[in-house]
C-alpha cells in the first residue's frame, strides 16, 4: 500500500478513531462527491476500513501522521530544561509540631492568635 493508496491519508482520517468516526467522515465525503467514480472509491475505502479489521490495522500502522506545525503558525520556542532546586534533608524530613507539644489550653490560645493573623508557632523560623 503506497502512501497515496492509504485511505487514512487519502481522506484525512485519524487512524486512532473507530469505525463510527470513519463511517461518519466517509459518509460526509461521499455526499460531497461530484461523480459516481469518486463515491465508489470512498465506498471501497469504507469497506476496507470497516469490514476488514486486519486491513484497517495495517493501513493505520502505515499512515504517517503530520508532525509539522500548521502553515502560518509561529515557530516553536526552544526547549528550556528546568532544573529542580537541590533538596536537603530538612526539606524531606517531617518537622514535629510545636503546638502539639503544648498543653491543650495554651495550644487553644495559640490557635486563637493564629486566626487573628499572627504567625503560629509552627511557622516561626526561630522556634
Amino acid at each position: 500500500m503506497a502512501g497515496g493508496d492509504n485511505p487514512f491519508e487519502r481522506y484525512g482520517l485519524d487512524p486512532r478513531e473507530g469505525i463510527v468516526a470513519i463511517t461518519q467522515r466517509l459518509k460526509e465525503l461521499a455526499e460531497d462527491a461530484t461523480d459516481s467514480a469518486e463515491r465508489e472509491r470512498i465506498r471501497a475505502a469504507w469497506e476496507e476500513l470497516t469490514l476488514h479489521p486486519a486491513r484497517r490495522l495495517r493501513a493505520a500502522l502505515n499512515a504517517h501522521p503530520e508532525t509539522r506545525a500548521p502553515l502560518g503558525s509561529p515557530p516553536m520556542l526552544p526547549r528550556v530544561r528546568v532544573v529542580p532546586p537541590e533538596l536537603e534533608l530538612r526539606d524531606l524530613a517531617a518537622r514535629p509540631s510545636a503546638v502539639a507539644a503544648l498543653p491543650a489550653e495554651i495550644a487553644r490560645a495559640r490557635a486563637d492568635e493564629a486566626e487573628s493573623g499572627a504567625p503560629g508557632l509552627d511557622e516561626d523560623p526561630l522556634f
